[in-house]
């Protein structure tokens, strides 16, 4: 593909690294410094150029598959979408953007913009399942079911079994997608054995990522429902946290130590939420806030602050803490740290604009444990010519994931289905490595 991305910021480079081994990748930035560093680095072009000039797109090729806009500002992004439409034919375009506002399908429509990513939103989503289900450590919401991407630490004093035995004790209602074991991910066949302390990824319905608690969870993990909650950094991402929460009925508190953010902040939530500015202080959460704390949540932009803070809540009690995870590097250690890890805007502009990206008409993605692992699913239209037929799954694919059917809530190894049925979807776990494989697979017969 001929990719454009205008910003070389972290978002922009990650992207460039990831898209440059089978495509060919320009990236736009003014920042001579960031150029620079695209010319030591990477395998793409890089020019140094204002990105709202439309001079400095001349002499880029007239014909883009992928634009890309990730710079921090709406306006810049927008515009430089306009623009490219001018100087070249483009296929698709993925705007990043903060201002939900823009994101409307009325706005993409005028700009002709096939997808927006507004990070600060997609990332506070996982909350509102977090909360029903304190006992996971992330969750996701996918397409074509009510079922969720959960992962879960298995208690200490966990009873190890095969996959396939825990599957059976609840009722076969969820699959293991994926599992990570002293610092490596995986993705287990049924007939691995589970192990205590191991982090486990689940594809999993409502009614059985509640029996995870008394099965296969701490006892310490909050069994009473969350009530209310302290979200430490009042930037972007604090905010749109506590506007979940709060619409979940929780009582919410922000702290920050930058008093204009916790202007901003209150404004914005219109006095729904407390918003104090301190220096954060676990003595001064658990003595001195109007109420005992049943969650923390560490989200302000500095990993290793938010590291520290959630160890610090820890140490005082509180039994529900999650730290935001900006930086990959500080993903695994998070993980490791056994804190609860939900990404950042940041990381979370980039994942989502790969699984933009990867998923078309065709194939949805999803990642997971620091990009480490993939869900793809593939739904059987009323159209497909798979009904009545199946696709074979060859060893050499086999080998490299663990494949499902999921027919309306029931959850089916793929081996056990002998055909296809309209409206079953085909769900692919495997390691992001592995990605490519998998989806060429799973993309026959269209």
């Amino acid at each position: 593909m001929q990719v454009i991305i205008a910003g070389a910021g972290k978002v922009g480079y990650n992207i460039a690294k990831h898209l440059m081994h089978n495509n060919s990748v320009t990236i736009i930035d003014q920042n001579e410094y960031a150029i620079q560093n695209i010319h030591e680095n990477l395998d793409v072009l890089g020019i140094c150029g204002n990105i709202e000039n439309p001079h400095t797109y001349l002499g880029i090729n007239p014909h883009i598959d992928l634009f890309i806009a990730v710079t921090d500002s709406d306006e810049v992004n927008l515009l430089s979408s306009l623009i490219i439409d001018n100087i070249a034919t483009v296929k698709r375009k993925i705007i990043r953007l903060k201002n939900n506002f823009f994101a409307s399908d009325q706005v993409k429509t005028k700009l002709n913009i096939n997808d927006t990513i507004v990070p600060s939103f997609e990332a506070a989503q996982p909350f509102k399942y977090l909360v029903d289900f304190s006992h996971a450590h992330n969750a996701k919401a996918l397409a074509f079911t009510k079922a969720l991407l959960v992962s879960i630490r298995l208690k200490d004093d966990f009873t190890p079994r095969m996959i396939s035995t825990f599957i059976g004790e609840l009722n076969g209602e969820l699959a293991v997608a994926g599992m990570e074991r002293k610092k490596q991910f995986f993705v287990p066949k049924p007939v691995e054995t589970m192990l205590p302390n191991d982090l486990v990824y689940l594809f999993a319905f409502p009614s059985a990522i509640l029996l995870l608690r008394s099965l296969a969870c701490e006892n310490n993990e909050p069994s009473t429902p969350i009530k209310n909650c302290v979200i430490f950094g009042a930037d972007s991402l604090g905010i749109e946290i506590a506007k979940v929460l709060l619409k979940k009925g929780i009582d919410v508190q922000i702290m920050d130590k930058n008093i204009e953010l916790c202007r901003k902040a209150n404004i914005e939530l219109k006095n729904k939420a407390t918003v104090l500015k301190t220096t954060y202080d676990a003595d001064h959460i658990v003595n001195k806030t109007r109420f005992d704390t049943d969650m923390f949540i560490a989200a302000t932009k500095n990993d290793e602050y938010n590291i520290t803070k959630c160890i610090e809540a820890k140490q005082k009690g509180i039994k529900k803490i999650i730290g935001i995870n900006n930086d990959i590097a500080y993903s695994s250690l998070m993980r490791n740290l056994n804190i609860e890890v939900v990404r950042g805007e940041k990381i979370n502009a980039y994942y989502s604009i790969l699984e933009r990206i990867h998923s078309n008409n065709i194939l949805t993605q999803k990642k997971f444990c620091g990009g480490e692992g993939s869900v793809i699913m593939r739904k059987i239209d009323a159209t497909s010519s798979l009904i009545g037929e199946k696709l074979h799954l060859p060893d050499k694919v086999d080998d490299k994931g663990h494949f499902i059917i999921l027919r309306g809530n029931d959850i089916y190894e793929y081996r056990l289905i002998p055909t296809f049925e309209c409206d079953d979807v085909i769900v692919a776990f495997t390691k992001e490595s592995d990605f490519e494989v998998v989806a060429k697979w799973l993309q026959q017969n269209v």
